[in-house]
Formats: structure tokens, C-alpha cells, sequence
């Protein structure tokens, strides 16, 4: 300040109007931000974030019992329907379910119409599931309890039973979240359900005009699967055709999609390839490709 000058001090009204700038500019800022995500879930042929120096991202969030984690929309899985194969049959590779859960993968309860097409549409009603005993390892004496129900949507053509046995097994197999995350599953039974038991998660087989709207407001497109708010909804689409990362193995990739929904039902943000031939982390959108990276349907580690 030269000698002798004064220093001005803004009027009130001065003050008022940059106070409603800076409103102003915040604002914008929030829309800016706003439009983005929706351009990042909804643009055609959108890609995968690219990751930071090779590190795998897994971020988690706490809930308390009988909550969920709140929707986040880097929680869908952004595919475009030619980057998606349509293997027929299945097989049952190392990485993928055994025994019971790989029945009926190719059967009569197969969630296609007469014409050969996956079910576009059921009924919009929900039946809990009861998961067999035999499907069902032990589960950890401690670890945070997550309480989950098996439930399947009217009218898919697909075996109760199966989806049940194939999720129960999923979630209890020793490679699972109950050892990577110090969890422990408990299921809850129909009738458990019914007489309103506490559920965390509700793991739910829907077709694909279904899982729109249960995962709205992010855009599945009638491809792809979501955690939303408390709900794991599985595409019969994926379910039935699986995806391009798999191959034939159907069985494998129904493994992975339990885990990777689940994985953000229970508190796991998406992470990344971390680097050409390296195990794919199972909270990669491997549906999406694996971008130089070898399948992997569980959380723990691939044995060497």
C-alpha cells in the first residue's frame, strides 16, 4: 500500500454480493461434479477409470447392523453389450464352484424363454430362498456378522434350489470374504424373513427389465448386475450367458459375480488390473474385460 493511501473496506452490499459469487461458483462446481458422474455411468462405450501407478484402489465403508452402505454409482458395472460374450453351457473350471453349486448350470431351469432368449421380464415379486444345509461350510466363531436372505424373482425359470446352493457355497467357500475381510455369513431362513429378521444384505436373482429398477438411479442398461443400497442384484443375464472374461465357464463367472456384488455390499469400492498377465483383483469389473490381467473369481489369493 503506497504512503498516505487508505485502505478501502468493502460495504455491506459489497460483501453481500461476493458472498452470493462465491454461492455462485460453488454451486456450479456441484453441478459440474454431478453431471460428470452421470456421464461416466451413463456415456456410451464408458471405461473403466485408469489405475494410479498400478495400486489396486479397495476403499471400505462400516454399517451398523441392519443397515447398508449407502449407492455409489462406481458400484455398477459399465459394459457395452458387444464387449460381452454369450458362451453356451458351462464348465466348471479350478477358480470356479464345485459339486452341488455347479449343477445345473445347463438344464431345463435354464432362465431362457421358449425361443432360446434370456427372460427380459418376470414378475416383479420376490421369494426367499432357503439355502440347502449341504451347501453351507461352518462359519467363523468371530468376524463382523453379515446377515443375508437368498431371494429369487417370479417367473425367470430358473431353479430356486440351484441359485441358493450356488450362493451359499460362494460365500462359505474358504477362499471367500470370510477369510479376506474377517466376516462371517449368516443366512436367513424364509420363515426367519417373514417374521422380519434383521437382513443386511438381499441377494437377488432378477431379470434384466427387473434389476433396472431395482438398481436405478444407476443405469444398468438391462445388462449388467448392482449393489444398491443393501441389495445384491444379480442379472439373469449375466447368470445365464456370463461374460467374455469367462468363456464357457459359467460356473466360474457366477462365482465372481457373487463375490464382486457382494464385495460392495459388505464395503469394497472397485479396484484395478495391476499390470498384463497379473491375477485380476475380483472387485475389477471383470465383466467389463481384464484388461492384460487372468481371471479370478475370489478375494483371496490365486495359488501359486
Amino acid at each position: 500500500m503506497a504512503r498516505g493511501s487508505v485502505e478501502r473496506r468493502p460495504t455491506p452490499a459489497q460483501r453481500r454480493q461476493a458472498i452470493r459469487r462465491r454461492r455462485t461458483w460453488a454451486g456450479l462446481v456441484v453441478v459440474l461434479c454431478a453431471a460428470a458422474d452421470v456421464w461416466s455411468v451413463t456415456g456410451a462405450g464408458a471405461r473403466e477409470p485408469v489405475p494410479e501407478a498400478g495400486l489396486l484402489r479397495v476403499d471400505r465403508v462400516s454399517f451398523a447392523a441392519g443397515t447398508a452402505p449407502s449407492v455409489d454409482v462406481d458400484q455398477v458395472e459399465r459394459v457395452p453389450d458387444s464387449q460381452v460374450g454369450s458362451p453356451a453351457g458351462g464348465t466348471t473350471s479350478a477358480g470356479g464352484t464345485s459339486g452341488a453349486a455347479a449343477k445345473g448350470v445347463a438344464g431345463a431351469n435354464d432362465g431362457k424363454d421358449a425361443k432360446g432368449n434370456v427372460i427380459e421380464s418376470g414378475t416383479g415379486r420376490f421369494t426367499v430362498v432357503a439355502v440347502p444345509a449341504t451347501a453351507l461350510r461352518p462359519t467363523p466363531a468371530t468376524g463382523r456378522t453379515v446377515r443375508y436372505t437368498v431371494e429369487l424373482e417370479g417367473g425367470l425359470d430358473v431353479s430356486g434350489e440351484q441359485l441358493a446352493t450356488v450362493v451359499g457355497t460362494v460365500l462359505t467357500d474358504p477362499r471367500g470374504w470370510q477369510t479376506k475381510d474377517d466376516v462371517r455369513f449368516v443366512n436367513v431362513a424364509p420363515a426367519a424373513a417373514a417374521k422380519g429378521a434383521g437382513i443386511d444384505l438381499r441377494i437377488t436373482l432378477a431379470s434384466p427389465d427387473t434389476t433396472d429398477k431395482l438398481c436405478a438411479p444407476l443405469e444398468t442398461r438391462g445388462q449388467v448386475s448392482c449393489h444398491n443400497t443393501g441389495r445384491v442384484v444379480l442379472n439373469l443375464r449375466r447368470w445365464v450367458l456370463g461374460a467374455e472374461a469367462y468363456g464357457s465357464d459359467i460356473a466360474g463367472y457366477r462365482t465372481y459375480l457373487v463375490n464382486h456384488e457382494v464385495g460392495h455390499g459388505i464395503g469394497h469400492a472397485h479396484a484395478y488390473c495391476g499390470g498384463p498377465g497379473k491375477v485380476a483383483p475380483v472387485m475389477m469389473q471383470q465383466t467389463y474385460g481384464l484388461k492384460g490381467c487372468t481371471a479370478w473369481p475370489w478375494p483371496t489369493a490365486k495359488p501359486a
